[in-house]
């Protein structure tokens, strides 16, 4: 798309702003305009006069360029500041999906004194405007790029308000505690308990506690987003590429009868429908594990070991015919398997009988598996069971309380840690003038989760990695 003129001044500019919030070539697109002249743009396209009359209301126009040749028959939503997304007056197009059509209503646009909007300038401006919090503008990107019903949740949650909410409260609870201090200091020669140090302590106790759990909560956060966590581990050839490939449904990693083949830690993303909607993984393929003298392979043991490290589930692939359950548990001994599930896979099952079958369950039953399913990838069988399987341990390890916080952004997660460091100093001040000074400095440190206090160019940085358009 062509742009209009550029602006300087960029997110600080006070220009109207036009975009195509959809994609191009479908059977509607969209266009947004925003700011002073977006109205008498709008009247402009359209040859119709709009007042408050019309407000949200869906108008059918002819729009048309300065020569009075007509571009398209479209929908036209007036929209008038305050009452509006951002704040601004605002015009919605309704278009069809032509990128021709699309490109010349811009180029009028663009014509009439509007530009194209900065990436996010749209949801920059509603929270300039006082029309979101910062969280919640957040929310939106996180809404566009979520790809799992956990993330799609989270995001909407997170839209309509919870994290605000909360981080406002802690943040309204710092404000009284440091007010409070500050009259305990002016009297000071008055033995006054509701403002004395030891209280004032006390009373931050659950603020702090708050913090904590909002800190721990990001890992589990990023799981929401990017996927949780998964590696593929065990002995060379025991059939670990063959089940990753038939799970991702295509020849991902190379399969070979040559032992040490997987050299490196192969990684794709996946999504898996379980009960309570589709939980996305991002899943590791490792190098199978044994001694060996030579070096690059080795360096792939320490890679697969390192990825088992820092899984959330571990997938141990077994030889069905030779399980070597000994040498598994060597490896298995060098991983911390506090809070990691373990499923096991037995492997080559088209070429076990019934009583070889229940031999070699016999001889893994001592491994620490959450529960173990027989797969043979040259048939097919098992895998579809093993994906339940994942998708039901994936919503047991996202699983939350209907509109409990989770952080997912790592600014937010340093945010908090810097004001729990100020909070916790506060915790240990020996008087009240260090106290209200450490409790103020902790309420500061907050201001990435709220928006309100952040320079516009801090502001600008977080806006532009945005969708243009929103």
């Amino acid at each position: 798309m062509k742009q209009g003129s550029a602006d300087k001044a960029g997110y600080l500019s006070n220009k109207t702003i036009a975009a195509l919030c959809t994609p191009i070539g479908g059977a509607i697109c969209m266009i947004r305009i925003s700011g002073d002249l977006a109205i008498s743009i709008g009247e402009t396209l359209s040859g119709e006069k709009l007042n408050s009359n019309d407000a949200r209301k869906a108008k059918r126009v002819f729009i048309r360029d300065q020569k009075g040749k007509k571009l398209d028959d479209a929908i036209l939503i007036p929209f008038f500041a305050p009452q509006s997304f951002t704040g601004e007056n605002s015009v919605e197009l309704f278009l069809h999906g032509s990128p021709m059509v699309a490109q010349k209503t811009l180029d009028e646009i663009f014509g009439a004194g509007g530009r194209l909007a900065l990436p996010g300038e749209f949801s920059f401006r509603a929270v300039k405007n006082g029309k979101l919090a910062l969280s919640q503008a957040e929310a939106i990107k996180e809404l566009v790029q979520a790809d799992n019903d956990f993330a799609l949740d989270l995001a909407l949650e997170k839209l309509s308000g919870t994290q605000h909410v909360l981080i406002e409260k802690l943040r309204a609870e710092l404000m009284q505690l440091a007010t409070l201090s500050e009259v305990g200091i002016d009297f000071s020669d008055q033995d006054i308990d509701e403002v004395s140090l030891p209280r004032l302590k006390q009373r931050l106790a659950p603020i702090v506690e708050m913090l904590e759990s909002l800190q721990g909560s990001f890992d589990r956060g990023r799981r929401f987003r990017e996927g949780v966590l998964v590696s593929i581990f065990g002995l060379p050839n025991a059939g670990k590429s063959s089940f990753f490939n038939a799970l991702l449904g295509e020849d991902r990693s190379i399969v070979s009868a040559i032992a040490g083949t997987t050299r490196d830690v192969v990684r794709e993303k996946l999504n898996l429908k379980g009960d309570q909607g589709y939980v996305s993984f991002r899943i590791s393929d490792t190098a199978g594990l044994r001694k060996t003298a030579d070096h690059i392979e080795t360096v792939g043991i320490e890679r697969s070991l390192k990825a088992a490290r820092e899984s959330d589930l571990i997938l141990i692939a077994i030889d069905g015919v030779n399980p070597q359950v000994p040498e598994i548990e060597a490896f298995l001994s060098q991983i911390d398997l506090t809070e990691k599930i373990i499923l096991g896979v037995l492997t080559k099952a088209d070429l076990l009988g019934e009583p070889e079958l229940a031999l070699v369950r016999k001889r893994v039953a001592a491994l620490p598996f959450s529960s173990c399913v027989l797969v043979s990838s040259v048939l097919g069988t098992g895998i579809e069971q093993l994906a339940r399987e994942m998708a039901a341990l994936g919503e047991k390890k996202l699983a939350r309380n209907s509109g409990e916080v989770v952080l997912t952004q790592f600014e937010h997660v340093q945010a908090v840690s810097r004001s729990l460091d100020c909070l916790n100093r506060a915790k240990d001040a020996l008087d009240l003038v260090l106290f209200a000074a450490d409790v103020r400095h902790g309420m500061a440190e907050l201001a990435p989760l709220i928006g309100d206090t952040l320079p516009d160019d801090v502001l600008g940085k977080i806006f532009s990695d945005f969708c243009i358009g929103k």
